[in-house]
């Protein structure tokens, strides 16, 4: 399998991109974290796995364009894409996200989704088919408030997710999400360090989550290796919710 990762360098994308490649994937990862990247190729490297890594901002076509690529230069083919890379709204009220928040939430999230859909049908197609795996959120579900332009993006993930689903569905290719609740990232680590009360949003974050604990990024990998793969050759158009229960409530 070739697999390309955005927003590996860190969190659910880095987890994703070591399960893969220990698991025998030719993967091929992207990110404005050069130097999460660069660590990530050393572990991949250093367990005998195949790994490339170049920067990429999945808010610019190019650079996702290119991220695709590479893996068909590399690797001679692609056989899925994990549109992971995305970045939080901090907790705003509705009426006071500026513009400006609102563009790059968007730019980020849904566009640098549409961007690597985009360039990886066509790769896909050459050879055959594959699978997409798009990353959504609990927040696509169950609305949390304060989050106003992330809500949106992940939303927009989850609407594009069926259209890909069912327009490629007769050419072999399938397009699911996995919508995450909160899981144990150095982004949710930082948030939570930079609270005015870690100890209550941790709390928080335990209590809005039936098992009682946050998920952890190999949890999210294994999910996400599942929608990639032949075990899941039935399986296209959903959003696989991995929230520990929290939309169950």
């Amino acid at each position: 399998m070739v697999a390309v990762i955005t927003g590996g360098g860190g969190g659910m994308g880095r987890s994703t991109a070591a399960l893969f490649a220990r698991e025998g994937a030719s993967v091929v990862v992207g990110d404005v974290d050069i130097d999460g990247g660069a660590s990530l190729v050393a572990e991949v490297e250093a367990a005998g796995g195949s790994i490339r890594f170049q920067r990429c901002d999945v808010s610019d076509e190019a650079d996702v364009a290119a991220l695709v690529a590479t893996a068909e230069r590399d690797f001679g083919k692609l056989d899925t894409i994990f549109n992971n890379a995305g970045i939080e709204q901090p907790s705003t009220p509705s009426t006071d996200v500026s513009e400006a928040l609102f563009e790059k939430v968007i730019s980020v999230n849904l566009k640098g989704t549409f961007f690597g859909c985009k360039h990886a049908i066509p790769a896909l197609l050459r050879t055959g088919g594959g699978t997409i795996v798009n990353n959504s959120s609990v927040s696509a579900f169950a609305n949390v408030g304060g989050n106003l332009s992330y809500a949106a993006s992940k939303g927009g993930v989850m609407s594009m997710t069926r259209v890909i689903a069912i327009e490629y569905a007769g050419r072999n290719i399938r397009c699911n999400a996995i919508n995450p609740g909160v899981i144990d990232t150095g982004m949710n680590q930082r948030n939570k360090a930079l609270s005015a009360d870690p100890e209550a949003v941790e709390l928080k974050w335990r209590a809005i989550t039936p098992l009682g604990r946050m998920g952890t990024g190999d949890e999210i990998g294994e999910a996400v290796l599942f929608l990639a793969s032949k075990q899941s050759s039935f399986v296209t158009g959903i959003g696989l919710v991995i929230d520990g229960g929290r939309i169950a409530t």
